[in-house]
């Protein structure tokens, strides 16, 4: 993973606080990861990068919730970052944390992904929703390019062998360097299979 210059470190540990104190309002990590939030999310958002074009344009993350890892691509990264959340106290939230943090190229969509009407060059999701139900978002969203890079958990592997059944594409699975057995599915290409 690559390592951040010292402003950019600085922006991240303010971020942790806000989604910290927010925490104690609204339900946005579970209190588990608390002590670990560094790992847990900081870092696990962050090898994201690591997958993404070298060419940044338009970052795309479904269900944003805390900002992971859509704000922490956005402090650390030159991409445009679209945060899409349709719940609208943790869209607030993401708004203010923009404010307060100084980004100025994020945007946050408060609604479904399913109503939005945009081209993304790379999508993102943890813990929003099955792989088969992203894909079939993402094919609506992205580019004809889009990367797609999903961090899933430990049933990575069967998730995608599940999804191979209606989707062909570029498949790849990465082991995640924060979570241990769990697993990062990048995908490009994706269409539904023709059904006989």
């Amino acid at each position: 993973m690559r390592p951040v210059p010292r402003e950019t470190q600085e922006r991240l540990e303010r971020f942790a606080q806000l989604v910290l104190a927010e925490n104690e309002r609204q339900n946005l990590i579970a209190a588990s990861t608390m002590t670990a939030f560094w790992t847990r999310h900081i870092l696990d958002s962050l090898q994201l990068l690591d997958h993404a074009p070298e060419r940044p344009g338009l970052w795309l993350d479904i269900g944003s919730g805390a900002g992971l890892p859509g704000v922490v691509v956005a402090i650390a990264s030159p991409y445009r970052v679209v945060l899409v959340e349709p719940r609208r106290r943790r869209a607030e939230f993401l708004v203010t944390c923009c404010t307060a943090l100084g980004l100025a190229d994020v945007m946050v969509e408060q609604r479904r992904v399913e109503k939005l009407r945009i081209s993304a060059d790379v999508i993102s999701a943890r813990a929003v929703a099955s792989l088969e139900t992203l894909f079939d978002w993402s094919v609506q969203i992205g580019s004809a390019d889009a990367r797609m890079i999903f961090p899933r958990g430990a049933n990575a592997v069967s998730e995608l062998e599940a999804a191979r059944t209606a989707w062909h594409g570029e498949f790849e699975l990465v082991p995640s360097v924060t979570a241990p057995g769990s697993g990062i599915v990048l995908a490009q290409h994706v269409r539904r299979r023709k059904t006989q």
